[in-house]
């Protein structure tokens, strides 16, 4: 009956999930900085944040599903206590850690997103600040143990996705957001 587990291109399996994981959380972040910047019509916000949240929660599943397939891998199979125990891996403890603390940080930010008017509004945001150093780690962990990463178009993939979020972090910076626009037209 499983038999059929045993010819399935696991391993392949696991890295495209793995970099569609890892995009759809390049997406959410970049989508969530560009949200935050001023000047968008309501409209526009409102669909900004439904892919924002779209890809946000596609990317975190992806990435459990990334995970889960790594248990049934006959190449390099892992246990359930390595992945849901960060840094406990066999192979690369440190790099799969980090995709560990990755998902988990990736389920807090969906959480508390959900439960976003339950909770105080600060700690809300040192939550969803988390997306940051989360989108880090992820981009860590496929550098480091993807076995595609030795690809060109990985590396540029990586470099690309890195880059538009640190010029999207400055540009929103730059250009302030509710806080700046709500002082400058003098509403409060």
């Amino acid at each position: 009956m499983t038999e059929w587990v045993l010819h399935f291109p696991t391993w392949e399996l696991i890295r495209f999930f793995g970099l569609l994981s890892y995009f759809m959380l390049f997406t959410g972040v970049g989508l969530g900085i560009c949200y935050s910047m001023p000047g968008w019509a309501p409209k526009t916000k409102g669909r900004l944040y439904k892919i924002h949240s779209a890809a946000s929660v596609s990317g975190m599943f992806l990435g459990v599903f990334h995970a889960m397939l790594l248990v049934i891998d006959t190449y390099m199979p892992f246990s359930w206590g390595e992945l849901l125990f960060p840094f406990t891996a066999s192979h690369s403890p440190l790099l799969n850690g980090l995709g560990t603390i990755t998902a988990y940080g990736m389920v807090a930010i969906i959480l508390t997103t959900d439960l976003r008017n339950k909770l105080n509004k600060k700690v809300w945001r040192a939550v969803h600040l988390c997306s940051y150093p989360t989108f880090v780690m992820a981009l860590i962990h496929g550098m480091g143990v993807g076995t595609d990463t030795r690809e060109g178009w990985i590396i540029l993939f990586y470099v690309f996705t890195f880059t538009a979020v640190t010029i999207l972090l400055i540009a929103r910076a730059f250009l302030g957001g509710k806080r700046n626009l709500a002082h400058s037209t003098g509403r409060r």
